[in-house]
């Protein structure tokens, strides 16, 4: 049963451009909180590690691998009930979880408490990124996917840059845990607002009037599901692929904080101001420009859905070398722009290939099985990556181990670029609409 009595839409002429907008609109501002909730806590890193006495190792576990195994192991069963229910109630009902415990996060007296209040986090956005999806994908026509896929995966990069920013002003006004407190409670409000305007399509909506009945999913169980879309080779291809770039994406955007801060001494609300331009905006402007790109290469061949992210992600990784080995902040900073604007343009190209090869009736599902592979090891190995390497330097050198854990997970683009190019080799082949 619906959260309210706002109806469903169940013809597709009903639906004007403008409120096709602004259901991307509103989708796009879900996934900013989104991300806001879940990086504040790279800003922040410094402040709690000091307040309740951590290692790097400790805080990379609890940023990524905790974080990682909830977030990926809850988010294929809510995205099969989303392809059965309600998505829009069940984005809903994981809003307002997530954005809460943000906010209990801040009552934290120890690691444990901590860590337990960040598995709620994680429980919570498990249920926001694939019913958006599946949502947007019934809103949209196939050869607009991609543009509108780039333009709500820029939430993310928009989230960090509002999560570095505020996170760095707010804790040193208030300290970090009423940072957390403020971050957390008015996703809570934006939970009501799509509660009360944003109407549930109908499956396959912008296909054809002959194909939307055969979108509808069918008796078919969980086992026999998950099996259709593993047998499509390139799906599994691309999720471990985006894996290893978001390893990359992930791994730095929780890390470079502490560096500016660790190896530049770089006061916090500086670092928290310039990091949200340049992995914030600038990765968002890399976002939607890339997944414009590849969506509007990919009508003349799809396959360039995954190789205008090999070749972004080729041309970036050394700008991200050149960043970290920097010896003064300003070279670094300059270097770090184009590097992360270059490797975010993988994520709405690979989403949408994702898309095509999932079809209709299954892409929430579809889309949970990428995201379960991405996130275990970008969200997971990441920042844990990046923790452990600096732990093993750290007796050795304490200021600049940071450096050789960014150094050594940057190796992952080189494992995602051979991922792309492989993957383009059975997309047309796996391709369902």
């Amino acid at each position: 049963m619906s959260l309210l009595s706002i109806g469903p839409v169940r013809d597709p002429a009903a639906v004007t451009p403008g409120y096709r907008t602004y259901v991307l609109t509103l989708l796009l501002i879900v996934y900013i909180v989104n991300f806001v909730d879940r990086q504040v806590l790279a800003v922040l890193i410094e402040p709690i590690k000091h307040d309740l006495d951590l290692s790097d190792t400790q805080l990379g576990f609890l940023s990524g691998f905790a974080f990682a195994l909830f977030y990926v192991t809850f988010g294929v069963p809510l995205a099969r009930l989303a392809d059965r229910k309600s998505r829009r109630d069940l984005i809903v009902v994981c809003m307002a979880a997530w954005s809460a415990m943000t906010a209990v996060c801040g009552f934290a007296a120890n690691f444990v408490q901590l860590l337990a209040a960040r598995i709620g986090v994680a429980i919570g956005e498990a249920g926001c990124v694939a019913p958006a999806h599946s949502i947007i994908a019934d809103y949209y026509p196939p050869h607009q996917r991609a543009f509108a896929i780039s333009v709500f995966s820029s939430g993310a990069s928009i989230g960090i840059f509002a999560g570095l920013m505020l996170g760095g002003w707010l804790s040193e006004l208030y300290g970090w845990r009423m940072t957390l407190v403020i971050i957390g409670l008015p996703g809570i409000l934006v939970a009501l607002l799509v509660m009360a305007t944003l109407r549930e399509p109908i499956r396959g909506m912008t296909l054809a009037p002959g194909l939307v009945a055969a979108v509808v999913p069918g008796p078919a169980g969980f086992r026999e599901d998950i099996g259709r879309l593993v047998r499509r080779q390139s799906l599994s291809i691309i999720a471990v692929a985006a894996g290893f770039s978001a390893m990359v994406t992930y791994g730095t955007a929780t890390w470079l904080p502490a560096f500016y801060i660790r190896v530049h001494q770089l006061p916090i609300s500086e670092v928290g101001t310039m990091l949200a331009i340049i992995t914030g905006l600038g990765a968002g402007v890399g976002a939607v420009a890339g997944g414009g790109l590849a969506g509007w290469l990919a009508r003349r061949d799809r396959r360039w859905l995954l190789w205008v992210p090999a070749v972004a992600t080729t041309a970036g990784t050394p700008l991200y070398v050149v960043a970290v080995m920097a010896p003064e902040p300003g070279l670094s900073l300059l270097a770090l722009a184009p590097a992360a604007m270059l490797c975010a343009v993988f994520a709405p190209a690979a989403l949408a290939a994702v898309h095509g090869v999932s079809g209709a009736a299954l892409r929430a599902t579809g889309i949970s099985l990428m995201l379960f592979m991405s996130n275990i090891l970008g969200i997971g190995g990441g920042a844990l990556v990046v923790g452990f390497v600096s732990d093993l330097f750290v007796g050795a050198e304490p200021t600049l181990s940071l450096r050789y854990g960014l150094i050594v997970v940057l190796l992952a683009n080189v494992l995602a670029v051979i991922g792309y190019l492989w993957a383009s080799t059975t997309l047309l082949r796996d391709w369902q609409d």
